[in-house]
């Protein structure tokens, strides 16, 4: 895409070239190659810095079922992606969060701010899973990620108290139509949790964002 533009600009300068003067073509080729403008997005809530985090996933009966290890690869690609952009952030190791879950049956009838008092942790991100599919609707052979999910914070420091952020993610991909035909279900995945990930991630941090 940039060699393409590249390419395009230079055509348009050497068109221009004997139309304008230096001054001029200077200016012309300063909007052509500047870089897009962008703004700063602020985070939703930056208290992750130097946190020790415990991720808790819930996922519906039907999606644990079709994809056994959906709760593991969604928070390691998480921890990845606050990892990247948070200063000091350490996490619960995920199997260990999974583990309590697999054996504490009444696990979610607890209070997430509990299950990360047991952890040790300084806050608990839980998320709730409202969507996790990989198929275009009535579609069995085109490929398109929609995740969806309900996120929390919570502090273990009170134990029985309401979130102190929450937040609805949603994370279409790719976003503008299907995979491309041939494409396969485990890199449309793949690419569908990165994508979510990041989307979650921006919750805890301050980014540049283009301007539409």
């Amino acid at each position: 895409m940039t060699s393409t533009r590249l390419r395009i600009g230079l055509l348009c300068i050497l068109t221009l070239l004997p139309l304008v003067g230096g001054c001029r073509l200077f200016g012309a080729m300063f909007l052509l190659f500047a870089p897009e403008p962008t703004r700063t997005e602020e985070a939703k809530y930056p208290y992750l810095t130097d946190k020790k985090v415990c991720i808790v996933i819930w996922t519906d009966s039907y999606t644990a079922m079709e994809y056994p290890f959906v709760r593991l690869e969604l928070s390691e690609h998480i921890v990845d992606a606050i990892k990247a952009n948070v200063h000091g952030v350490s996490f619960i190791p995920n199997r260990s969060v999974i583990k309590l879950q697999d054996k504490d049956a009444a696990w979610d009838r607890t209070h997430p701010a509990q299950l990360g008092k047991r952890f040790g942790a300084d806050r608990v991100l839980m998320i709730d899973v409202t969507q996790y599919t990989m198929r275009e609707p009535e579609s069995t052979y085109l490929y398109r990620g929609r995740n969806a999910a309900n996120v929390r914070v919570y502090n273990p420091d009170y134990p029985d108290a309401a979130p102190v952020h929450e937040a609805t993610v949603e994370t279409v991909y790719p976003p503008d139509s299907h995979g491309a035909w041939g494409s396969e279900e485990k890199s449309i995945r793949k690419l569908t949790m990165e994508a979510f990930a990041q989307e979650i991630a921006a919750q805890f941090y301050d980014r540049q964002v283009k301007v539409e």
